[in-house]
């Protein structure tokens, strides 16, 4: 009877270890896609459910290796890209951590950016099929 629980057991874990895996391969496949330029709106909406906040920063740092802005619904080429780590406002008498937004062609990139990373499921990758499917919204282009 033990012998019994334990193959099952052993079964259980053996599934869900090839789940985790495709799970991951998975997530791995979309961020390839995601360096891509082009990503029609709705195929970037529908990838998102299957990534997590550490695939999507991983798509805005490799966009930026390859001269691309952040933002996978953006297709503008990086140029002139600041060399400093900081910048200052005299205005508000602030300095401001820039490394972060140096991976974006605007401010608006970089917003939208946040405000999708923001919605991106923290829950593990391969537990999601038992989740109800996130609608993600983008943010508008007058903020």
């Amino acid at each position: 009877m033990t012998t019994e629980k334990g193959e099952q057991l052993r079964q259980q874990l053996i599934a869900a270890v090839v789940k985790k895996r495709a799970a991951i391969a998975r997530a791995h496949e979309i961020v390839v896609r995601l360096l891509e330029p082009g990503i029609p709106e709705p195929e970037f909406l529908s990838l998102l459910c299957e990534i997590g906040p550490p695939n999507y920063s991983d798509i805005v740092d490799e966009r930026e290796i390859n001269k691309l802005c952040g933002y996978p619904l953006c297709s503008t080429v990086l140029e002139n890209v600041p060399k400093q780590k900081y910048s200052i406002s005299a205005s508000k008498n602030k300095v401001y951590d820039i490394t972060e937004r140096k991976k974006f062609c605007s401010g608006y990139c970089f917003k939208a950016s946040e405000y999708i990373k923001s919605q991106v499921p923290t829950s593990p990758l391969w537990l999601r099929d038992r989740e109800t499917r996130p609608s993600f919204q983008l943010l508008p282009r007058n903020t």
